[in-house]
């Protein structure tokens, strides 16, 4: 071994040697400064590796070690990703999926289920035959109600043709699990338009816009779309924003461009600092629409809906929305984990907060479950109907909102 060799090795035992002390002063500084914490945290260890009725890995237990590390803000927003779990939010983020096919609800109804709301044809879901209103129990080995809906439809999703096993409660039948294949990874139509049909509103060309949720690519899809349907003549429109979930805050500003003039869409508070989401270079659609919203509505979609009703530029129809009124930040470890941190909450260009609150539409209508009429938008459409024969204006409808009722009653 020559001269030149000996002395690399030297180095990097040296180097090595080094990064041991630090890392043993450090861990020492800790147990010092927390002295019970640390001494419970390796016989917990001990005694749960030695006798938990099944064999754990040191793997698995650190990392729900590091879960409990996230946990401990008590915030169900903020939690530890693995790297399994980390590759399908980045997919979703990106608007790819490996996915069943299905639309779940915004929030948990029961602590202990997720409702299925939309089954896509021909997807796993529809061939493995779930329904619209089963409720999904457990997702592999692990129960929903350990979940927050973000971490369940993580891992419902996975990689491409592969199976994920849920257990399903069905009406009137035996709890029963399903084995159902996960699709291909393909873009997902986050958003999905066209022109409603003739019976819906006779004599009238009414433009329809489903965002399921708002990924990277949405706002091209969206204003693509939109596009189309105002060359089709589109006189007004119905954006649909029920069981949005939220996502991709940039594209929720890209597509507040498309609906709102230039102007403040939201503000970001931090823990030190303040940032300010604007609309700039807008291009605004001019026919009259309304949003329809509901209790599976939360973050992104509820920023969205939020900033119209604030600017007055359309009409909010359904039922009070979720509240969820903060932002996450995703950062991606070394290890190819990630976690998700609670960074902030945002506050609507009123200065209003939804977070646990959710947003009261201008008129609040229900649908009926058991029925098939969709009433939230039959009452859209009677509005829009009122606005294009020049019977009514956006204004003067928002004048004689729920809202502004309760508002006037409480000066």
């Amino acid at each position: 071994m020559n001269q030149r060799l000996k002395d690399a090795m030297k180095r990097l035992r040296a180097i090595g040697l080094g990064f041991c002390v630090l890392v043993t002063l450090i861990l020492g500084a800790f147990y010092l400064m927390y002295p019970r914490e640390w001494s419970d945290f390796l016989q917990v260890m001990v005694l749960v590796k030695r006798d938990y009725q099944e064999p754990l890995s040191i793997g698995r237990m650190l990392d729900g070690a590091i879960a409990g590390l996230a946990g401990s803000a008590n915030d169900p927003y903020t939690y530890f990703l693995t790297p399994e779990r980390n590759r399908t939010v980045a997919m979703s983020a990106q608007g790819l999926t490996g996915a069943i096919g299905v639309t779940v609800n915004g929030e948990k109804e029961v602590r202990d289920r997720l409702v299925i709301r939309e089954i896509r044809p021909d997807s796993g879901a529809d061939r493995a035959g779930l329904q619209v209103e089963d409720a999904i129990l457990r997702i592999e080995d692990t129960l929903v109600e350990d979940l927050s809906v973000d971490e369940a439809v993580a891992m419902i999703r996975g990689e491409p043709d592969t199976v994920v096993r849920l257990l399903i409660a069905r009406a009137g039948e035996a709890e029963k699990e399903y084995r159902v294949m996960r699709s291909s990874t393909v873009p997902v139509e986050t958003v999905q338009a066209g022109i409603l049909k003739e019976e819906y509103l006779p004599g009238y060309r009414i433009g329809y816009v489903f965002i399921d949720y708002f990924a990277a690519n949405s706002a091209e899809m969206f204003s693509e779309l939109l596009d189309t349907l105002l060359e089709e003549g589109a006189q007004a429109m119905v954006v649909d924003l029920r069981y949005n979930s939220g996502g991709d805050v940039g594209a929720t500003v890209k597509i507040a461009g498309r609906l709102l003039p230039d102007g403040e869409l939201m503000r970001l508070n931090m823990r030190e600092s303040e940032q300010v989401f604007t609309i700039k270079n807008a291009n605004p659609v001019r026919i009259p629409y309304a949003v329809l919203i509901n209790g599976g509505s939360a973050s992104a979609s509820e920023i969205l809906a939020g900033a119209i009703q604030d600017r007055q530029a359309g009409l909010l129809i359904g039922t009070r929305s979720y509240g969820k009124g903060s932002v996450q930040s995703l950062y991606n470890l070394p290890t190819g984990s990630g976690l998700r941190v609670t960074e902030g909450r945002y506050y609507l260009p009123s200065g209003r907060s939804i977070d646990g609150e959710g947003i009261e539409p201008d008129y609040i209508v229900e649908n009926d479950e058991g029925e098939e009429e969709d009433r939230q938008m039959l009452a859209a459409l009677a509005f829009l109907k009122d606005i294009i024969e020049g019977d009514e204006t956006l204004e003067s409808i928002l004048h004689a909102s729920t809202r502004a009722a309760i508002a006037g009653a409480g000066q």
